[in-house]
């Protein structure tokens, strides 16, 4: 089907334009995940048009191109090639909110691979006596939420992840995460998700943010990190609601 059989009005670029090329704006100026449903309130072209200019694109941006169209958390968002990796990460400036750290990466891990998790077994799997903080940085980046309450004594809040989580590691769904058994042993599903490479930075193409694993600067030091001692029975109830912009730090308590 040729372009001028796709369209029953005019396109919405100017003479000289291409369904590829206006996907490739887009997508390059988005610098986020684009869906079927935005792309067609944003080209007023249908699902099977989409759908073709999009395997277009992603043909036209093999080889030594500089960028990807990635398909991942239900729709698809642009990416720099892992081909020029090193250089990029020479440009793209990122700060220490940005980062997650080994522990954080650790938790995570555990959450993806086993959810929905408590903060106790969180605790006893990275044999730690707290991994509240951790709970609480992965929330504020949305990458896990409250999945509801285990129905055990002490009813405590179980973790799972999100569609940021899907969205931040490249990956369509839970499904395409790295086999274990991939991996030696030891923590495997730390070493799994490590293994993933996030295909763009956490503020999109442009942005000054990007989430990645490198050596913890002192931040989570103390007790996090000392051999697990005598955990509580329950978690705490986690925040399924709250105004503040700030997750508070999960309790680890039992519910009364």
């Amino acid at each position: 089907m040729s372009e001028s059989e796709i369209f029953s009005q005019n396109p919405l670029w100017d003479e000289g334009g291409s369904l590829t090329g206006a996907l490739e704006a887009l997508f390059t100026a988005a610098g986020e995940v684009l869906d079927l449903a935005r792309l067609r309130e944003l080209t007023g072209l249908g699902d099977g048009a989409l759908q073709q200019g999009i395997e277009k694109l992603q043909e036209q941006l093999q080889g030594a191109r500089g960028l990807r169209l990635l398909e991942v958390g239900g729709g698809w968002r642009m990416a720099t090639s892992p081909v020029y990796k090193e250089m990029v990460s020479r440009l793209v400036t990122t700060t220490r909110s940005g980062k997650l750290t080994p522990a954080q990466i650790e938790a995570l891990a555990i959450i993806a691979y086993r959810q929905p998790v408590t903060i106790t077994e969180l605790n006893a799997i990275r044999g730690v006596t707290s991994s509240a903080n951790q709970v609480k940085s992965l929330m504020e980046r949305q990458l896990i939420v409250p999945a509801g309450r285990k129905p055990v004594v002490g009813r405590p809040m179980t973790y799972a992840t999100t569609q940021a989580f899907l969205l931040h590691f490249g990956l369509k769904s839970l499904h395409d995460l790295p086999r274990l058994e991939d991996f030696g042993e030891g923590r495997l599903e730390a070493e799994a998700l490590a293994a993933l490479e996030p295909p763009m930075p956490e503020d999109g193409l442009f942005g000054d943010g990007a989430m990645i694993t490198e050596p913890d600067l002192a931040a989570e030091s103390g007790l996090d990190e000392e051999p697990a001692a005598d955990l509580t029975p329950e978690d705490g109830p986690g925040p399924e609601s709250s105004t503040s912009t700030e997750p508070a730090v999960p309790d680890e308590s039992p519910e009364p």
